[in-house]
């Protein structure tokens, strides 16, 4: 080996080094840095004329695995989407209460019902007749709020379904643009860790709004498609459509007057009846709670709501025929009684009842009308004050039992009572078991996560452990210079 070959061979040795000295400090830089993964100088033999020149840096290699980074992403789409029901449930079951707090709507049922009991016992007296409608007034104003709620659950799912299709088209515009940049400084012998790494965030941040599949092509370009197949990006990314409804009705459903989601123009959102739907992440979670949990829980308080006024039209024994006026204590909507038709559960109206619900403006005093009805029937008036058998008719409604709706998801039969109980009590449990679930799925997310993190991240010790390795391997090559100098000194003075 001559002196200049010497000099040659150290230099790259120091060269080397001092690439692997910047990846380490890059390391440590960016030890907390979320979706940073640890890079690593891949080294190899200098040849020239197949002799050996030195040292270098071949590569630079991102410590990745894909493996676990895949199943995070798989897992993260389920636990969002659970996450996404336990909220929104969350949100309506807190508005109306349990079964036996004072503001649910069993109570109010109750309240109703001792208000006629106690009717019963001073059928005569105008502060018990005033407390019934008072009452009845209560029953009304908790349904209306209970179909309130529903509605803003389900307009807050379909606004959140438009942003998150708006991150998730953005996102994929951005990777579009970084499989340019690294298919160019991948075929150009650059590094494109850095690039890689800001491409795997965009993945997760999709992944968590949507189910993802992901393959990488030899020239470093990533193809994205849901997990039912549909190809998102690939060269040119696919944008999602989504309009966002400005104002959701009780009456309004998908498919219908809701917007799908479509993917090339082809409906593919859950609940679509399209083999390949969009599956997993936010989107499917808010679908489900605006096509699915919400309208489910309009059912059940839409029955309570026909149950009410059928039973206690049947009940008034004052309604002699079926014309215009010949209505019971609760009405659909009716702002003067003489032009509301009498109730038919066989023909209910559109959904959204528990919203329409109204007391008969013939017993609101607000409304012109008389309290005392409730004693007579709301078509009779007079009689001997002391009878009660029109009160006792009305008492008999909170324990008939009567037939549901099988589209309520709940008993076939029962009283008003069980099956109001019965649906609250459903509906936390809905909530209870989403918010398990998606702590458990979480749990899941957070062990998987835990294991990545510690395949791709950066240890501090471990980086300083190898800078100081790499502090001796420089200060050989320096040694290696050194001697070359002193030797080219020596032959000087010859």
């Amino acid at each position: 080996m001559t002196i200049g070959l010497a000099l040659q061979t150290a230099l790259t040795g120091l060269r080397a080094n001092q690439q692997r000295s910047a990846i380490l400090s890059r390391n440590i830089a960016n030890a907390t840095t979320p979706g940073y993964t640890r890079k690593e100088a891949v080294l190899a033999s200098l040849t020239v004329g197949g002799e050996g020149r030195g040292v270098e840096v071949r590569d630079i290699r991102r410590s990745v695995d894909t493996g676990l980074a895949r199943e995070v992403r798989t897992q993260t789409s389920t636990q969002m989407s659970l996450a996404v029901r336990a909220e929104s449930l969350a949100a309506y079951t807190q508005a109306v209460g349990q079964p036996e707090e004072e503001r649910s709507l069993s109570s109010a049922l109750a309240g109703l019902e001792q208000a006629f009991l106690r009717l019963e016992e001073l059928p005569e007296s105008p502060t018990q007749q005033r407390a019934v409608v008072d009452a009845a007034t209560v029953l009304v104003q908790r349904l209306n709020a209970a179909d309130a709620k529903v509605a803003e659950v389900r307009q807050q799912a379909d606004a959140d379904i438009g942003d998150a299709v708006a991150e998730v088209n953005q996102a994929l515009k951005q990777l579009e643009a970084l499989n340019r940049q690294v298919a160019i400084r991948t075929g150009t012998g650059q590094d494109a860790t850095e690039l890689q790494d800001q491409r795997d965030r965009l993945l997760d941040t999709i992944s968590e709004h949507i189910g993802i599949n992901y393959f990488t092509r030899d020239a470093g370009e990533v193809v994205v498609m849901t997990t039912g197949g549909a190809t998102l990006l690939d060269g040119r990314a696919r944008e999602l459509e989504f309009y966002h409804t400005a104002v959701i009705g009780s009456e309004a459903t998908y498919p219908g007057g809701l917007s799908g989601l479509r993917i090339d123009g082809i409906d593919m959102a859950p609940g679509s009846g399209y083999p390949n739907s969009v599956s997993g992440g936010r989107i499917e979670g808010l679908f489900a709670v605006r096509d699915q949990l919400m309208p489910q829980v309009q059912r059940q308080i839409d029955e309570v709501a026909s149950v009410l006024a059928d039973r206690f039209q049947a009940a008034d024994s004052s309604i002699a025929g079926s014309g215009l006026g010949d209505t019971g204590l609760f009405t659909d909507n009716g702002s003067r009684h003489y032009r509301t038709p009498p109730f038919d559960p066989a023909s209910p109206g559109p959904a959204g009842l528990a919203g329409r619900i109204r007391v008969n403006d013939m017993v609101r005093i607000d409304a012109g009308g008389d309290p005392a009805l409730v004693r007579t029937g709301l078509h009779g008036g007079g009689g001997d004050v002391g009878n009660t058998a029109q009160i006792k008719a009305f008492l008999g409604v909170f324990s008939e039992t009567v037939g549901f709706s099988t589209g309520a998801g709940l008993m076939p039969s029962g009283t008003i009572k069980t099956f109001t109980s019965a649906a609250i009590s459903q509906q936390h449990m809905m909530r209870a078991s989403a918010e398990t679930d998606a702590k458990a799925q979480g749990l899941l997310v957070e062990t998987v996560q835990a294991s990545r993190e510690a395949r791709e991240g950066v240890n501090i010790d471990e980086e300083l452990q190898e800078l100081i390795v790499l502090e001796r391997g420089y200060a050989a090559s320096a040694q290696v210079i050194q001697a070359a100098a002193r030797m080219l000194d020596k032959l000087l003075e010859i």
